[in-house]
């Protein structure tokens, strides 16, 4: 038995719609009559249609960061790296030299280091010293 109290005057319920012949709950209410999401398309309230996007804009500006990131990241990859070009060893050096000595007709020479021996004694303090000190280890002074 159908109690009149309960239903509206189109034969459904409260909260709810007639379509196509059918009581539907009733969308929430937009400017449109149709709930969010939905569009009212003769009459009826429907899911709207989405565009061919399938992203929304936040995804998109996420990926929009990630690639410029990983750009910058590449940049100063690469920039670190420098060139290719090897620096040449110490070796490669002495060998230039002595190759360029030759043709300019001289010989290269190599001067050893030169090593002065001191005084076995401070002449400030008297303390003993390394024969090869330049200050004195207990009181500074020069040698």
């Amino acid at each position: 038995m159908i109690t009149p109290s309960v239903f509206a005057g189109n034969g459904c319920g409260e909260g709810t719609v007639l379509v196509d012949g059918v009581c539907q709950l009733a969308p929430e209410e937009s400017n449109d009559g149709c709930g969010e999401g939905t569009v009212l398309v003769d009459g009826v309230c429907q899911l709207a249609k989405t565009s061919g996007i399938s992203m929304s804009i936040e995804p998109l500006y996420i990926v929009i960061g990630v690639v410029a990131i990983g750009g910058i990241i590449g940049a100063i990859a690469v920039a670190r790296r420098g060139s290719k070009t090897s620096k040449p060893a110490r070796q490669d050096l002495d060998d230039y030299e002595e190759q360029y000595l030759r043709r300019q007709g001289q010989r290269p020479t190599r001067k050893p280091a030169e090593t002065r021996q001191t005084s076995m004694f401070c002449e400030g303090c008297g303390a003993k010293l390394k024969p090869a000190a330049k200050f004195c280890g207990k009181c500074g002074s020069k040698q």
